[in-house]
């Protein structure tokens, strides 16, 4: 007796619904109120003058999470525009992370939105180079491997 071959698989057209579901739990974390780094707090170690910038970045990141790591990378790129515009330190900074978790830990990426904001200013002492409240983040624990990350025009 003849038979049919198998039907192929059915393709779910990718949706806002169908993506938003392979997500399930999402993690936030926040540095608070904007803050400077102790060695620019005192009077005179900055320049009057501030620039507000922005950054915003979203990573997408295999088997876990490592929101230090996220967080440098979007000031570093964040200290950069303020050099190019002739600054050479952050202040006022904060931070806002937030993570989806996928559904299926061991076949899908985590998808993390980094919103690094601060003022850009002049001084004659170096730029801390780390971000603020670190002690604030929550991360994904494991060895996390980045798999790709975009620049977010706001």
């Amino acid at each position: 007796m003849l038979s049919s071959p198998p039907s192929s698989p059915t393709r779910v057209p990718l949706t806002i619904s169908t993506v938003t579901n392979a997500f399930t739990e999402s993690i936030d974390s926040s540095s608070g109120e904007p803050q400077t780094h102790p060695s620019l707090q005192r009077e005179g170690a900055t320049s009057k003058r501030k620039v507000p910038l922005v950054q915003s970045d979203l990573f997408f990141c295999r088997d876990a999470v490592d929101v230090p790591k996220l967080l440098r990378g979007s000031r570093v790129s964040l200290l950069e525009r303020a050099e190019n515009i002739g600054a050479n330190v952050l202040v006022d900074e904060s931070w806002d992370c937030s993570i989806r978790v996928p559904r299926d830990r061991r076949h899908g990426s985590f998808k993390v939105q980094v919103r690094y904001s601060a003022s850009a200013s002049r001084s004659s002492l170096p730029d801390p180079q780390k971000p603020v409240a670190l002690d604030r983040v929550q991360n994904v624990s494991g060895l996390m491997t980045i798999v790709d990350r975009e620049e977010l025009s706001l």
